[in-house]
């Protein structure tokens, strides 16, 4: 099964980029722009310091290029299975998961979590806003934490 770039990127609406923004904020502040979403709900974004990979798994941002002309070049060598892990996604779309307009994959179990892998299992599909927020607010309460810290994480409407 061949994937390519329309199965490793996905268009948010502009209720999930303001989400993003909103949810965000604590760490990204407000000057950036979105430049690609990956399926997995991560963003590159377009900082005054370069091309960053917000990583809304682990709350990593890495800036991965200098410019966008950089980043263009990356996207097409390896960088391409490290960002977008294409092999999980057919592997998620051999099972049938497949998100809809608008959706990208989430956590069951976010990864920042000892029993958070990276396994077809672990995902499901949901809106981008919902994805954005509650990763957002997940990783802005716990940031403080040390590593191996306890958490017992509550949902609510």
């Amino acid at each position: 099964m061949a994937i390519g770039w329309s199965d490793l990127t996905f268009t948010p609406n502009d209720e999930a980029v303001q989400t993003l923004r909103a949810s965000w904020a604590w760490l990204l502040g407000d000057d950036w722009s979105p430049i690609l979403f990956s399926i997995w709900g991560d963003v590159f974004i377009q900082r005054p310091d370069g091309v960053a990979w917000v990583n809304t798994g682990t709350a990593d941002v890495t800036i991965v290029a200098a410019d966008q002309d950089e980043f263009r070049r990356k996207l097409m060598g390896e960088a391409r299975e490290d960002w977008f892990l294409p092999r999980l996604v057919g592997l998620l779309h051999e099972q049938g998961k497949r998100p809809a307009p608008g959706e990208c994959f989430t956590y069951e179990i976010y990864p920042i979590f000892a029993e958070g892998k990276y396994m077809p299992e672990n995902f499901n599909s949901a809106p981008a806003a919902d994805h954005f927020g509650a990763s957002g607010s997940i990783h802005r309460q716990i940031r403080d934490l040390e590593n191996g810290a306890k958490v017992r994480l509550t949902v609510s409407d």
